[in-house]
Protein backbone atom coordinates (compact mmCIF):
# COMPACT_ATOMS: atom_id res chain seq x y z
CA UNK A 1 0.00 0.00 0.00
CA UNK A 2 1.45 3.42 -1.20
CA UNK A 3 0.22 6.91 -1.71
CA UNK A 4 1.05 8.73 -5.04
CA UNK A 5 -0.27 12.12 -4.09
CA UNK A 6 -4.39 11.79 -3.66
CA UNK A 7 -3.99 8.04 -5.20
CA UNK A 8 -3.63 5.26 -3.21
CA UNK A 9 -2.41 2.18 -4.72
CA UNK A 10 -2.93 -1.39 -2.97
CA UNK A 11 -2.63 -5.53 -4.07
CA UNK A 12 -4.78 -7.87 -4.44
CA UNK A 13 -2.76 -10.42 -2.26
CA UNK A 14 -3.98 -9.02 1.05
CA UNK A 15 -4.60 -11.34 3.90
CA UNK A 16 -7.51 -10.78 5.98
CA UNK A 17 -5.43 -9.36 9.00
CA UNK A 18 -4.42 -6.77 6.13
CA UNK A 19 -8.04 -6.15 4.87
CA UNK A 20 -8.54 -5.05 8.35
CA UNK A 21 -5.74 -2.80 9.32
CA UNK A 22 -6.22 -1.28 5.18
CA UNK A 23 -9.99 -0.45 6.63
CA UNK A 24 -9.07 1.06 9.96
CA UNK A 25 -6.59 3.25 7.50
CA UNK A 26 -8.68 4.20 4.95
CA UNK A 27 -11.81 5.03 6.52
CA UNK A 28 -11.01 8.14 8.34
CA UNK A 29 -8.99 9.07 5.18
CA UNK A 30 -11.39 8.23 2.64
CA UNK A 31 -12.69 12.09 2.00
CA UNK A 32 -9.08 12.91 1.20
CA UNK A 33 -8.38 10.56 -1.34
CA UNK A 34 -9.80 10.57 -5.05
CA UNK A 35 -8.47 6.78 -6.60
CA UNK A 36 -7.86 3.43 -5.42
CA UNK A 37 -5.60 1.98 -7.87
CA UNK A 38 -4.86 -1.76 -7.90
CA UNK A 39 -1.59 -3.83 -8.87
CA UNK A 40 -3.82 -6.34 -10.76
CA UNK A 41 -0.73 -8.56 -11.75
CA UNK A 42 -1.27 -9.78 -7.62
CA UNK A 43 -3.47 -12.81 -6.84
CA UNK A 44 -6.75 -12.62 -5.11
CA UNK A 45 -6.77 -13.68 -1.84
CA UNK A 46 -9.78 -12.78 -0.49
CA UNK A 47 -13.19 -11.63 -1.52
CA UNK A 48 -13.30 -9.65 1.55
CA UNK A 49 -11.05 -7.13 -0.52
CA UNK A 50 -13.93 -7.22 -3.28
CA UNK A 51 -16.59 -6.16 -0.80
CA UNK A 52 -14.54 -3.16 1.39
CA UNK A 53 -13.79 -1.93 -2.09
CA UNK A 54 -17.42 -1.99 -2.59
CA UNK A 55 -18.43 -0.25 0.29
CA UNK A 56 -15.94 2.73 0.06
CA UNK A 57 -17.26 2.68 -3.42
CA UNK A 58 -21.01 3.35 -1.69
CA UNK A 59 -20.11 5.28 0.71
CA UNK A 60 -17.84 8.04 -1.35
CA UNK A 61 -19.75 7.42 -4.61
CA UNK A 62 -17.28 9.96 -6.39
CA UNK A 63 -14.21 8.06 -5.54
CA UNK A 64 -12.70 6.35 -8.67
CA UNK A 65 -11.74 2.60 -8.32
CA UNK A 66 -11.19 2.14 -11.77
CA UNK A 67 -11.01 -1.95 -10.84
CA UNK A 68 -14.39 -1.88 -9.82
CA UNK A 69 -15.80 -0.50 -13.20
CA UNK A 70 -13.98 -3.72 -15.16
CA UNK A 71 -16.31 -5.70 -13.66
CA UNK A 72 -14.31 -8.85 -14.14
CA UNK A 73 -11.04 -9.98 -13.56
CA UNK A 74 -9.11 -12.79 -14.30
CA UNK A 75 -7.55 -14.86 -11.54
CA UNK A 76 -4.86 -17.80 -12.12
CA UNK A 77 -6.27 -18.86 -8.83
CA UNK A 78 -10.09 -18.82 -9.43
CA UNK A 79 -10.44 -18.32 -13.29
CA UNK A 80 -12.33 -15.00 -14.62
CA UNK A 81 -14.43 -13.41 -11.56
CA UNK A 82 -17.36 -11.32 -12.46
CA UNK A 83 -19.51 -9.18 -10.59
CA UNK A 84 -22.87 -6.51 -11.40
CA UNK A 85 -22.13 -2.91 -10.43
CA UNK A 86 -25.75 -1.51 -9.35
CA UNK A 87 -25.10 2.22 -8.23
Amino acid sequence: MEFDGDVLKIELDMTMDDIRTFEEFIRPRLEYLEMISIDETTTLVSSALLSLLVSLKKTRPDLQIPFLDKKEFSSSAYGTVHWIAND
